[in-house]
């Protein structure tokens, strides 16, 4: 999941497509929150608790993700400043 989200900010700040990281990076964020959440070894959650609190976390993130887009495009990439 975190590689996804890095992987979709890489792409950003490349002005490269990003969606073919961040739409797999929304659906494995919301998989990971509702694991956590109801698995035995995390906090033993109900699906009824833990599926929708999984899916705000992706909306969540994507939001996220898209506000600071314009963040990540202002950054100088670090290859064209070694030049």
């Amino acid at each position: 999941m975190m590689v996804l989200w890095m992987g979709a900010s890489y792409l950003v700040k490349h002005n490269k497509n990003h969606l073919i990281a961040s739409l797999p990076a929304t659906f494995m964020t919301a998989v990971s929150v509702t694991y956590i959440l109801q698995a035995q070894e995390g906090f033993k959650l109900p699906t009824s608790i833990s599926y929708p609190v999984g899916i705000i976390a992706a909306i969540a993130a994507c939001i996220y993700f898209n506000i600071n887009i314009q963040k990540i495009k202002k950054e100088p990439s670090a290859s064209l400043a070694s030049n």
